[in-house]
Formats: C-alpha cells, structure tokens, sequence
C-alpha cells in the first residue's frame, strides 16, 4: 500500500491509524452537528448515559473519552463561551492527536 505510507508504521499500522482518525472525526462532526443543530439533544444524550448501568457507563466512556468530557462540559451551568471554547480544544486537540501524518 504504497500510496498511503506513514513513517514508521506498516502498511496495516497506517490503515488502522487512518480509519481511527477518520472515526475521530465524524464522531466529532456529528458531535458539532447535534451542537449546532439541537443543543438541548447534547443533554438528552448525557441524561441517557447516566442513567445506564455502571458498567456501561464505564465503557462508553472509556470507548468515547475525549466526546464524553466536552458533553460533560456542555452540561455544565457554565457561560456559553467558556463551554464552546473548551469543548472545541478538547475536540481539536483529540483529532490532532489522532492525525496520522504528524511526523
């Protein structure tokens, strides 16, 4: 797989890296949509998580980390500026973590 070569990463190292970042980023696209579109959605989502099972909680947020602390902050009674600022460094620096061609 020549065309999609990453220093220091095998050819399925560089799929699997990819395909994540690519996750990364329609989860935080969707995540941006629900915010922009439907706000009081990105509560009913938190509402929900927290009222699963503890186990699942655990997973979701082991599995979804970085989307879970910006919901989090986005719940909060905090001033919509703050919120919208920390949730997109949060995303932000999430994806850039995830950019495969940072080398």
């Amino acid at each position: 797989m020549k065309g999609i070569a990453i220093a220091g990463q095998t050819a399925s190292e560089a799929v699997w890296s990819i395909f994540m970042f690519l996750l990364s980023i329609g989860i935080t696209v969707a995540f941006g949509y629900v915010l922009l579109s439907d706000p009081a959605r990105l509560t009913a989502i938190w509402e929900w998580t927290r009222s699963l099972n503890i186990l699942w909680q655990g997973l979701i947020w082991l599995l979804f980390l970085p989307w879970m602390v910006a919901l989090w902050v986005w719940t909060r009674p905090w001033a919509v500026w703050l919120k919208v600022t920390i949730v997109v460094g949060i995303l932000a620096f999430t994806n850039w973590l995830l950019f495969p061609w940072k080398g």
